[in-house]
């Protein structure tokens, strides 16, 4: 709706929020259901085989612990989100899912798969940090201070390499969410 109501635009960004968590559960319990592992479509670096997974990585989990951290943490920031602008929003995932997919593809460590929405996660820190810098708008700064407060914790993850976890999905996704804002900044 282009004039909804506030009560009814926070209606309408929770139901995409939750949609948009639901689809990662449903891929999840679609893969255990599949005689087919779909987590080997994930991001395999420098494999020509592997770019596909730029596509479908964010939408895949490794088990029940990493599909339910990346809900907790997704579900809050995407509403958020949303509640600035959700055309921006919608555009800043795709752009970060292709940034930080691509830079998992290029640095990420060899013979590993990437898998998750973390990157995406990190992207929407970015975008929401960086946003109210870029474009000074009272809302704008608002949803930078939400998101410094909730999620400035995870920062500090940027600079520690962990086995198991993807810290080029991590850094290049909030880099691209932080490129995002400032590409958007006039929009």
């Amino acid at each position: 709706m282009l004039f909804a109501a506030p009560g009814q635009k926070i209606i309408d960004n929770l139901e995409i929020t939750v949609l948009s968590v639901s689809l990662l559960w449903a891929v999840y319990f679609l893969n255990l259901a599949l005689p087919v592992d779909l987590r080997i479509y994930g991001i395999r670096p420098r494999s020509v085989s592997g770019l596909s997974g730029i596509l479908y990585a964010p939408f895949l989990h490794h088990n029940f612990g990493h599909l339910f951290s990346n809900s907790l943490a997704l579900a809050p920031l995407l509403f958020i989100s949303l509640m600035y602008n959700r055309q921006l929003t919608a555009e800043a995932v795709i752009f970060i899912a292709l940034i930080e997919g691509t830079g998992a593809w290029l640095f990420g460590r060899s013979h590993s798969v990437h898998i998750g929405a973390s990157g995406v996660i990190f992207g929407l820190i970015g975008y929401t940090l960086a946003v109210g810098f870029f474009r000074r708008e009272l809302l704008a700064l608002l949803v930078s201070l939400i998101a410094a407060s909730y999620y400035g914790w995870a920062l500090h993850s940027l600079f520690v390499v962990l086995p198991g976890v993807s810290w080029a999905g991590h850094f290049f996704g909030f880099a691209a969410g932080v490129i995002f804002a400032w590409l958007a900044k006039h929009n």
